[in-house]
């Protein structure tokens, strides 16, 4: 079999042309990524209980609905909130898991729509609340960062701490 090298000149075709396709994405594409980067480092954060990790894709004013339906206002009201459960060893994380970011063409913001899952470790098991979310996103001069979120747990299994 013979084999042909790679032209030098080909491989400048080949690196333009990803270069040309990369520039032409269009912008909520990129607004997008942008916007899923933030929630993974945000999941991130919550397994290493990081809280200024966890601070970080939230705008000061943030605005949060908990599962419960219990309100929280404010990035360090929320940081305050969660501290307990980063120092609780029971608390095994929140994962939050996109399913839909739609981008606004009206403004800088957009709607990131997903399910959670909380764990928990209790006397008779682990724990397993689950639910839905949509976060509003605002894009700064910082990059994207939560205004607000509204989360509603919808199940929970694995201990009597469920009935609770």
């Amino acid at each position: 079999m013979k084999r042909f090298p790679i032209c030098p000149l080909l491989l400048m075709l080949l690196a333009f042309s990803h270069y040309l396709s990369a520039q032409n994405k269009p912008a909520d594409s990129v607004d997008k990524t942008a916007i899923l980067a933030a929630r993974m480092q945000s999941n991130r954060a919550i397994q290493a209980r990081d809280l200024t990790g966890f601070g970080q894709a939230m705008l000061p004013d943030i605005e949060v609905t908990r599962g419960s339906g219990s309100h929280v206002t404010g990035r360090d009201s929320v940081l305050a909130s969660v501290a307990g459960q980063f120092n609780d060893p029971d608390f095994l994380g929140y994962v939050r898991q996109t399913d839909s970011i739609q981008v606004s063409s009206i403004g800088p913001m957009a709607a990131e729509h997903g399910h959670w899952t909380g764990r928990f470790r209790r006397p008779d098991g682990i724990q397993i609340i689950s639910g839905s979310y949509l976060s509003m996103w605002r894009k700064t001069d910082e990059g994207w960062k939560i205004q607000s979120e509204l989360f509603v747990s919808l199940a929970c299994s694995g201990s009597a701490a469920c009935g609770k």
